[in-house]
């Protein structure tokens, strides 16, 4: 596919030269002809795209058409964009606003009489060679308007049956029996007609699935009369009332002349099918729905309501929405295949009439990996290797993209075409934006909304549409199965991934113009990209003379994205690459180490979106406000920026502010009201002059997390309240936060800004920091708060009674924190109901000094769904009271009494015990009926040994010792631990010993961390029999002088580290250990170079060790070659 949304740009510019903006400058600049001539032209090519962007895979010609017409477009399109930009920068050089020699400086066209010119011949050259292409599109015989098809194909190429062969079907027996246990269930029998939906992604099996369960024997037996329909794009209810009676076995006649007719009005076709259902309990399938139309599918469904009760319809979908709108039952997401299964259906195609190569098992496996688990990739796959039968064959598929593969040889992207033909073509844009994320990434949905909009996909008629559009365009998305496994994470942010066959097919369609440029990977660079990203990495440890980044693109990128841990100022080349992209949209750079903002930032007029660590940067240059197109700026790792512009308030276009951390920010600019388009805020610092008030937030509809600092300099109620945050209907989260140290304000006035500041009841999480109140005000315990699920308040000198926060029936994570007035918990916190906290889930109770007593009344049930609890520096409580369903509990700085409390909760999987300075012995019988504990963490205590603790451990799977500075012996006990996978001693100074013996009772160890345990001489004696040990890290165990000879009998280990050990050179045998893929060694002295590549004199025996790492550099990395000249 070449080009697949040359339509959408081309309404995107029509949008763009019908703006008042552009208009108004047209005549102010005398364009007014040649912009409404350009706009005729693209009118008279926007007639034909649709036909020409479906028949481009049939034509090499109209691929290279469409081509250089989006080329063009983009030319125009980055024309308009200069005049559009030009016109505000010069009316505010004209207004003499803010540092007018500086913005003098900066424009690069400073005779406007000059530029006018240019700007004209521009249009005009743009409009020329526009015309010249319109012209060549009589050669193709495109027809005009939309068209009804927008699937590209016949109907009769997608028709199904309902034969299926049952032989080659693998992993959908559970399914199967689900959905047939569903439609024979007894609870349907008395509706007149259930619906019960299959949806999922094209290829996913939805279709043979049904076919399973049409033909099993009991749907056979339930049903008098069973029906299947392929549906298609086509839901015409004439058409599919036809296709129902003659899959009945009817035949339609004409009723005066008794030979078969075209009977086509609705009316007797109704009465025909009724006639031939009524009556009948009947399982009706309709295959391949695509209709999103409810006011169809209701006059279909309506004619059905005629057979007798318990009558069953089935529907396959790849779209939920559909599935959603048609069922009655909870429709089923079909799974993907398991990866045994799917290996299986592989091996049947792959391996028919021949053995199974142990070569080539291997490399088959890593294919079907690359299908994800959808079948008709694996069969597809499978079928292709049966006819291959070399090693180099069978390689040159694994590393292949499978859109990469030649149209005979592969029916997965036709497949998956078609959910992609049905999408509207700024839909198609923003999907196939998607894979500039690398597969497997987490993807936000309000990054992808604000990536989209920044390169113009969303059409809209202003800002509020286009950010709700870009909203909407991710659902469809979702409900589509482009996006997947979409769910929303700790911090209320809707996150997404993409499975790898969407991602092909998205980079099936931008190949030409969006490219990821991979550690390992060398990509060929068209020289007319649009978007680009760079992943690099620290590890590539460039050679200071191959440091140059060489990247044949021209002045075309849209889009730049470089993340990774590399430092950019060290990378040869790049701003002199940076400065040539004029037309940039989007830039992020999260490797940014630079002490100052490089200029030609600030010179990228067309930029939208920003994205910027701003490590070690401590104030912003005020030549960034003169991206006046900027929508998004987000700053990362900015710790140490004080500053922003001052004059940021000109940013007029500005919607999303956002900034990762700002400790060290002194305030925020003045005047920040005046950003009427702002939309996402996340730091605002009252201050005590005007401009800085906390009115300024009045008219802002913020959503999303907003922190408000500097609250002291807020005098009363009615200051607080002209905030409005109780219309902010969109906040997610809201910290609210006084300097720490004001003690002279009375307690009165603090409970008055408060009670100003109440949020809208949509308000998802709140934090409250250092209010000196000494009482809530009501809203914080009304049950208005429905959503409210995290509250997080700390540093409250003042208060001795907590407000009724049992209440909220939403809340599931709370922190109390330096609360040091509180001595009782009681029935205060709790409320009068009979259930108290009945969804809270998790509650940290830290430093408070004064907690005596946490009591719940037996005649009340309260934290019911308790699961994580936290108690840090709280020295006087000295009992846990009854909590049902704790499992993680972790004691910090408290009590000796309360740990011994812990003997009574039985339900624990999870433990820490962390800085109990007068523990030095564990209480007798602690954890003796803990059977259940699976986690044991033990951090900064004084025990001597773990000999009374692990005893009775029989389901503990991972331990942890930190810091235990007496503890000398530590495998005492460790022979108990038969279900132990996880072992990890760090900062332990006492211990001398481990000896390899012990591992040998660890049946189920597959992991083990000795790290920084000076005097440890680690793995010490004989190994007697070989373990399961998969990985083994050895860190600055300075007393080891060479590699212990026990390691040679971990045949299964996969990953070695030895870092910071006093090992001087590599034993023999370390080539016996075959299963080793990973090594790592580090500041081990003449070690390190003693392996290096290729002339180090211990390379011989680890160089068949796939990865190796020697000092932070990799040196080995068998699959992968460098992309650095």
């Amino acid at each position: 596919m070449a080009d697949a949304f040359v339509s959408a740009l081309a309404q995107t510019i029509l949008g763009n030269l019908n703006s008042v903006v552009l208009q108004e400058i047209g005549l102010a600049w005398g364009l007014s002809v040649e912009l409404k001539n350009l706009e005729s032209i693209f009118c008279t090519i926007q007639l034909v795209l649709q036909d020409a962007e479906l028949k481009q895979r049939k034509s090499e010609a109209l691929q290279n058409w469409l081509r250089k017409l989006k080329n063009a477009a983009y030319d125009a399109e980055n024309i308009l964009d200069q005049i559009a930009t030009e016109g505000p920068r010069r009316r505010r050089v004209n207004s003499g606003s803010g540092v007018h020699h500086q913005l003098k400086s900066f424009l690069s066209l400073q005779n406007r009489v000059i530029f006018r010119s240019k700007m004209a011949h521009k249009v005009k050259d743009v409009r020329e060679k526009l015309d010249a292409i319109a012209k060549e599109r009589l050669q193709f015989q495109l027809s005009e308007g939309v068209m009804e098809n927008r699937f590209g194909e016949t109907l009769d190429s997608r028709q199904t049956s309902s034969l299926v062969n049952e032989l080659e079907i693998c992993g959908r027996k559970e399914e199967k029996e689900m959905i047939i246990g569903e439609l024979l269930d007894s609870r349907h029998e008395q509706d007149d007609l259930s619906v019960y939906a299959l949806w999922g992604m094209g290829g996913l099996g939805k279709t043979t699935l049904a076919q399973l369960v049409y033909n099993d024997a009991r749907t056979e037996k339930h049903f008098e009369l069973r029906i299947w329909v392929c549906v298609s794009d086509d839901f015409s209810i004439q058409r599919l009332m036809r296709a129902i009676i003659e899959s009945i076995g009817g035949v339609i006649k004409d009723s005066t002349e008794g030979s078969r007719s075209s009977v086509s009005e609705l009316d007797p076709l109704q009465r025909l099918l009724q006639e031939r259902l009524r009556g009948r309990k009947f399982l009706l399938v309709l295959d391949d729905v695509w209709n999103e139309n409810p006011s169809l599918w209701d006059g279909l469904k309506e004619v059905l309501r005629c057979g007798s009760k318990g009558s069953m319809l089935m529907v396959t979908t790849r779209i939920e929405k559909v599935a959603i709108m048609m069922a009655t039952i909870t429709p089923h997401n079909i799974g993907y295949l398991s990866k045994d299964d799917s290996w299986s259906l592989f091996k049947q195609r792959a391996f028919i009439a021949r053995e199974e190569e142990e070569n080539l098992v291997e490399i088959g496996k890593m294919i079907v990996k690359k299908c994800g688990g959808v079948p008709l990739a694996i069969k597809a796959l499978g079928s292709l290797m049966r006819f291959k039968s070399h090693e180099g064959e069978w390689l040159a598929i694994k590393e292949s993209e499978i859109w990469h593969l030649r149209d005979d040889e592969n029916c997965i992207l036709p497949a998956l075409r078609l959910s992609y033909d049905n999408l509207l073509p700024q839909m198609r844009q923003c999907f196939a934006y998607c894979c500039i994320f690398p597969k497997d990434h987490v993807m936000e949905e309000n990054e992808l909304v604000q990536l989209w909009m920044a390169n113009g996909f969303i059409p809209s008629e202003g800002p509020t549409d286009s950010h709700l559009t870009g909203h909407l365009i991710f659902k469809e998305l979702v409900w589509r199965s482009f996006l997947q496994d979409a769910q929303i994470d700790s911090s209320s942010k809707m996150m997404c991934k993409m499975h790898d066959l969407m991602h092909d097919l998205a980079q099936s369609v931008v190949r030409h113009e969006t490219k990821i440029m991979e550690y390992g990977k060398v990509p060929h660079f068209p020289k007319m990209l649009r978007h680009v990203r760079l992943d690099l990495k620290e590890s590539w440890a460039i050679p200071e003379n191959r440091s140059k980044l060489k990247l044949p693109i021209e002045d075309s990128l849209r889009s730049l994205i470089v993340d990774g841990n590399k430092v950019l100022d060290k990378t040869k080349g790049f701003f002199p690459f940076l400065s040539k992209q004029q037309y940039l949209r989007v830039l992020v750079m999260n490797s940014w180490s630079v002490q100052k903002l490089p200029n030609l930032v600030c010179r990228l007029a067309h930029l939208r979106y920003l994205t910027m660590s701003c490590f070690p940067l401590r104030r912003l240059p005020e030549s960034l406000i003169y991206l006046l197109n900027l929508q998004t700026l987000k700053l990362t790792n900015s710790d140490s920026l004080l500053e922003l512009p001052k004059n940021l308030k000109l940013m007029k276009n500005l919607w999303f502010l956002e900034m990762e951390r700002f400790r060290s920010l002194r305030c925020t600019p003045p005047g920040l009201g005046d950003l009427t388009c702002l939309r996402t805020l996340s730091i605002f610092i009252v201050g005590q002059d005007a401009s800085h008030q906390i009115d300024q937030l009045k008219e802002l509809n913020l959503g999303g997390n907003l922190s408000i600092k500097g609250l002291e300099n807020v005098r009363n109620f009615e200051d607080a309240k002209s905030a409005n945050l109780i219309r902010k209907k969109n906040l997610i989260s809201l910290s609210l936060s006084w300097k720490n140290d004001i003690t002279e304000e009375s307690a009165e006035y603090f409970e008055e800004v408060l009670k100003g500041l109440q949020p809208h009841e949509n308000l998802e999480k709140i934090c409250i920091n250092s209010y000196k109140g000494s009482k809530f005000p009501n809203w914080m315990s009304t049950l208005a708060f429905k959503h409210l699920n995290d509250i997080r308040l700390k540093n409250f000198g003042r208060c001795e009674h907590l407000p009724t926060l049992g209440k909220l029936s939403s809340l599931k994570n709370l922190e109390l924190k330096g609360m040091n007035c509180i001595k009782h918990l009681g029935t205060e916190w709790l409320g009068n109901g009979q259930r108290s906290f009945p969804a809270l889930t998790t509650l940290t109770i830290s430093e408070m000094s004064n907690l005596e007593e946490w009591i719940i009344p037996d005649s009340l049930e309260s934290f019911s769904c308790l699961k994580d609890l936290k108690i840090e520096g709280c020295p006087k409580l000295t009992q846990l009271p009854f909590l049902p369903a704790l499992r993680d509990l972790h004691i910090c700085r408290s009590n000796l009494t309360l740990v011994g409390s812990i003997t009574s909760v039985t339900s624990l999987t999870s433990l820490v015990l962390s800085e109990l300075a007068d523990l030095d012995v564990f209480p007798v019988g602690l954890l003796q009926n803990h059977k259940s504990l699976e986690e044991l963490r033990i951090v900064k205590l004084p025990i001597k040994t773990l000999s009374n603790v692990l005893d009775n451990l029989s389901a503990l799977k991972n331990l942890y010792i930190n810091s235990c500075n007496n503890l000398e012996f530590v495998a005492e006990g460790l022979q108990y631990l038969n279900s132990l996978e996880n072992l990890e001693i760090i900062w332990c100074d006492s211990i001398r010993s481990f000896p390899a013996a012990t591992l040998e009772s660890l049946s189920s160890i597959r992991s083990l961390s000795l790290l920084h345990c000076y005097k440890l001489n680690p793995l010490s004696g004989p190994l007697e029999k070989g373990t399961d040990l998969l990985h083994l890290w050895i860190h600055g165990c300075r007393e080891m002088n060479h590699l212990p000879e026990s390691v040679q009998r971990l045949s299964a280990l996969r990953d070695l580290t030895i870092w910071d050990c006093g090992t001087c050179d590599l034993p023999n045998w370390i080539g016996s250990l075959q299963s080793l893929r990973a090594l790592r060694i580090g500041c081990c002295g003449p070690m390190g170079k003693r392996c290096m590549k290729p002339n180090g004199k211990d390379w011989p025996k680890i160089s068949h060790v796939p990865v190796i790492e020697i000092d932070g550099q990799i040196i080995q990395d068998l699959d992968s070659i460098g992309c650095w000249n």
